[in-house]
C-alpha cells in the first residue's frame, strides 16, 4: 500500500483496512477466529473481576476487605484490557469502515468510555475506601458509602450494556 493523504474519516478507515495487516487477517482462515477467541478470553478475565469487586462493593460476598479485594483483582483487570485492546484494535482494522459505520460498535466505544470514566471517578472519590485495610494494616475498614455503591450498580449495568453492544456488532450495521 503507498502512502497517501487521506481526507476524512472514512478514507482512513478503508485505508486501515486495505493495509497488509488488515487483509492478511481477512485472508486467513484462523486469524480472525483466534483474535475473537483472544478477545473473548479478554472479556472473561477484564469483566469478571470488574463485576466482583462491584459486587463486593455492594455487600455481596464480603468476606474480603474492599482493599485487599481491589489489590487481589486490579491486576487481573489490566491484563484483560490489554488482550482487549491489542485483539480489539485488530479486529477493528480488519474492516475499519464497516466497523466505524457500526452503530452498536459506536455504542460499545462510548459505553467502554463511560466505564472507564465512572472506574476513574470511583478510584478518585473512594480512593480512602480502597485503600483503608492497607492503611490502617487491619482486616478493619470503614462502612462502604451508598454513593460507591451506587457507583459499583452502574459499573455492573454499564460493563453488561458493553457486552451486550459486543455481541450486537454481528447483527447490525
Amino acid at each position: 500500500m503507498s502512502l497517501r493523504v487521506v481526507s476524512g474519516w472514512t478514507e482512513l478507515w478503508e485505508a486501515l483496512a486495505a493495509s497488509p495487516v488488515s487483509v492478511s487477517l481477512r485472508e486467513a482462515t484462523w486469524a480472525y477466529p483466534a483474535l475473537e477467541t483472544i478477545h473473548l478470553i479478554g472479556i472473561a478475565i477484564l469483566v469478571g473481576p470488574i463485576m466482583i469487586f462491584d459486587m463486593r462493593i455492594l455487600g455481596l460476598r464480603g468476606h474480603l476487605p474492599v482493599a485487599a479485594t481491589h489489590e487481589l483483582l486490579l491486576p487481573w483487570v489490566w491484563i484483560g484490557f490489554g488482550l482487549n485492546a491489542v485483539s480489539g484494535l485488530l479486529l477493528f482494522a480488519s474492516d475499519a469502515a464497516e466497523f466505524a459505520a457500526n452503530p452498536a460498535f459506536a455504542a460499545k466505544m462510548a459505553l467502554i468510555a463511560l466505564a472507564g470514566l465512572n472506574a476513574v471517578f470511583f478510584q478518585w472519590r473512594y480512593r480512602e475506601l480502597v485503600a483503608a485495610a492497607a492503611l490502617r494494616g487491619s482486616l478493619a475498614e470503614p462502612a462502604v458509602p451508598a454513593g460507591a455503591k451506587g457507583q459499583a450498580a452502574i459499573s455492573i449495568l454499564i460493563w453488561l450494556c458493553v457486552v451486550a453492544a459486543g455481541r450486537l456488532i454481528a447483527y447490525t450495521g
